[in-house]
Order: C-alpha cells, then structure tokens, then sequence
C-alpha cells in the first residue's frame, strides 16, 4: 500500500454547547414571534438547561491543562448546581466566588431545579372542597357514574407543568447570555467590577479552596 493510500486517523472535539446556543436562539425566535405559546415553555427551558450544563462542562474540562485530567474529570462529575458553585473559583484560581444574591445566579439555580422537577416528572394528587350543589356527574373509567367537583372540568391542564412559575424561558436564556458576557468573556482578571462574582478574602484561600473541593466531591 502506497503513502498516498495509507489511512490516517484524525481527531476534533466537538463544543457541544455551540450547537445548543444555536437552538436556543431559534427557539427565542419563535417563541417571541408566536406570542410565547405554552407549548414552547418545556423545551425552550430544558434546552437552556441543557445548555447551561454543556458550556460548565466545556469549561470545567479546561482545567485539564493546569491540574490534570482527572482533575478536570471529577470537576465534571458533579451535579449541575455543584458544578455552577464551583465554576467561579475554580477558574480564577480561587481569587472569586460567584455571588449568590446576583439574579444570574439565583435564575440558574432556579432553572436546575426546575429541569429537575420536569425531567423526573411524578403525578400529584389535587384536593378540592366542594359542597353538593358543585358536584356534577361524570362517567369514570371501572367505576361508572361518579360524582365529582364540577371544578375539575373546568380547570385547564396546565402543560407547561409550573415550569414558568417564578422566571420566564426568555429570563432564564437572558441569564444564560449575562453568564457567558459577564463571566466566560472577561475571567480571569477583568472581574474586578462584576456584581455577579464576590472577590474573597486572601486569609485561608487555600484551606477554605480545599475544604469546598472535598465537600462537593464528596
């Protein structure tokens, strides 16, 4: 087999949070253009949530080159808001802490937990109070005619699951953008005026470093 036949192989790594970033500006597209249909709520939510876990990955990777691969792997074993805790100082050699009364940080926490509640979704049981005039007969599968508050029809299946409750899609991919400007574009020594990252205190920063690493890998 000639050179020129000889097969060689080759590598590139893909930033997978480069192509969510894409999905999400068509899914802002059309959820502004459609008057922010109900519809559009989880997805638009969950791919900000997928976003937001790919970019800490793709971030938290890069300590490889200063402490090591399995540095930067344990950084990425962590659960979602353990590695947005840790994201601050471990990237600026523990010179900040991300600020936790700053709204960006408080509507990632917010959007983890809604992801949470809407990727493990479980059936709740609703209780009404109803007298007898507010009951109305309905057929029920296996139990026939049966007597039910006339609430329960009148009430709209809520599809979006609460998930808009406390911060909009539009909010939490606002927070998602504020992230990247404020943080991703100016770490690590333009920080110095950004509410969203507290600079700590120089007494202790390696035993206090330490102890917060052992915690969130423990």
């Amino acid at each position: 087999m000639s050179d020129a036949e000889t097969k060689k192989t080759f590598a590139r790594r893909v930033i997978k949070s480069t192509q969510l970033n894409r999905v999400l500006s068509k899914l802002r597209e059309h959820y502004v253009k459609d008057d922010h249909p109900e519809y559009l709520v989880i997805p638009y939510i969950l791919t900000c949530a997928a976003y937001l876990e790919a970019k800490l990955n793709d971030s938290l990777f890069e300590t490889h080159r200063q402490y090591g691969e399995e540095f930067a792997q344990a950084m990425m074993s962590l659960s979602l808001p353990n590695k947005l805790k840790v994201l601050v100082p471990t990237l600026t050699s523990g010179q900040y802490n991300i600020n936790k009364n700053h709204f960006v940080y408080q509507r990632l926490i917010s959007l983890i937990r809604i992801r949470n509640t809407i990727a493990h979704a479980k059936s709740e049981i609703e209780e009404v109070s109803a007298s007898p005039d507010e009951l109305t007969d309905m057929f029920v599968l296996n139990e026939g005619a049966t007597k039910i508050p006339k609430q329960f029809l009148m009430t709209e299946p809520d599809i979006t699951l609460g998930a808009a409750k406390d911060f909009s899609p539009l909010e939490y991919h606002e927070a998602l953008e504020k992230l990247e400007k404020w943080f991703f574009h100016r770490y690590p020594d333009r920080l110095r005026k950004v509410a969203m990252v507290i600079e700590r205190s120089t007494e202790n920063v390696w035993e206090e470093t330490v102890a917060t690493f052992v915690k969130h890998l423990d």
